[in-house]
């Protein structure tokens, strides 16, 4: 009789971030076992099974959806694709991890919330940073008030990204905006998981160094529902080499202050520190954020609750983000709330 603990995985766009990320991590989870892999390219796709033990591979989301060996689906397709394949595999009773940012629009959004509702099934937004353990660290020492009360929040989650003929992320079509919709909505999820909601935003969205139909270079400032006030930069039109510089977090209050370092690092390696009054206080981790990721998910399954980060979390950092390009367009403050 198999461990019902154990989630048996298909994923649905077998590509980089699977290749390099997720795939691995369901080899490493204790509660995760990867069974099938789809990719259009069948060859590809047999490939990628080989390299990580997935038992079949297919090129049509169908024949995934299809197969009953497969409890849940990690959804990594262009964003383009994230309601289609979302909507099937409800349809198909899968469970779904759905990578980020969720869809192409809120209205999206909410059709793959009341799909999952109807067919009953988990689903879960791949905001993996809340699975950081450095993260995790700083919701604790912000709850226990360690630097005061919070007035400034800064992150930049920058880099380069020069035009690459065929790229899905430079073309709005397929992902439904640029640096910010992609680095930015992962600061957004982060200020939620720290602060609640976000009230406010105003901000400029240009695209000034390539040509492709998205920005690269965005300047936010968001309220969040305590009042502090967030700056959120991202850029894909800048080349500093140094990756804490690029993916920097500051928590500024009237106590002290948080640093963290790199934000997207996928094993919470990194800089934490706290500066207070009394002096500097540095933290350091080696953890999976994927890996943790993949156990609350099967915890999640296992015990009938809701995900750590669910559908609505997905939502909302979209609807900051269209808040965002509307700031830009209009020239004015969006208010959310």
């Amino acid at each position: 009789m198999r461990d019902k603990s154990i989630i048996r995985w298909g994923i649905i766009g077998a590509g980089d971030i699977a290749e390099r990320v997720t795939a691995p991590a369901m080899a490493s989870a204790a509660h995760s076992e990867l069974v099938a892999v789809m990719r259009r390219d069948r060859t590809a796709a047999e490939e990628f099974a080989g390299r990580h033990g997935a038992s079949r591979a297919y090129d049509r989301v169908e024949g995934l959806l299809g197969d009953p060996e497969i409890d849940a689906v990690y959804v990594a397709t262009p964003v383009e694709r994230h309601c289609p394949d979302v909507l099937a595999a409800a349809t198909s009773g899968k469970h779904i991890l759905c990578e980020k940012p969720l869809a192409l629009s809120v209205l999206e959004g909410e059709r793959m919330r009341v799909a999952c509702e109807l067919a009953d099934v988990l689903f879960m937004t791949c905001y993996y940073q809340r699975f950081n353990a450095r993260h995790r660290r700083i919701k604790e020492l912000l709850a226990a008030g360690e630097i005061g009360q919070v007035t400034s929040v800064r992150m930049n989650f920058s880099g380069r990204s020069p035009q690459c003929p065929g790229a899905w992320r430079q073309d709005r079509s397929k992902s439904g905006g640029g640096v910010y919709i992609d680095n930015g909505s992962h600061c957004i999820d982060l200020l939620r998981f720290f602060f609640g909601e976000i009230t406010a935003v105003t901000a400029f969205v240009d695209t000034l160094v390539e040509s492709y139909s998205v920005e690269d270079t965005v300047s936010s400032i968001l309220r969040l529902s305590n009042g502090a006030q967030a700056v959120v930069t991202c850029h894909w039109s800048t080349g500093d080499p140094d990756d804490d510089r690029n993916a920097i977090m500051e928590i500024l209050g009237t106590e002290g202050a948080i640093l963290s370092s790199p934000q997207h690092e996928k094993f919470s390696r990194g800089r934490l520190v706290v500066a207070t009054g009394s002096g500097e206080q540095t933290y350091s981790f080696e953890e999976s954020t994927h890996v943790n990721m993949l156990e609350e998910f099967a915890a999640t399954v296992a015990e009938g609750r809701l995900p750590a980060v669910g559908i609505e979390d997905g939502i909302a950092a979209q609807r900051v983000v269209e808040a965002v390009y509307e700031s830009s367009r209009s020239g004015r403050v969006v208010r959310l709330q």
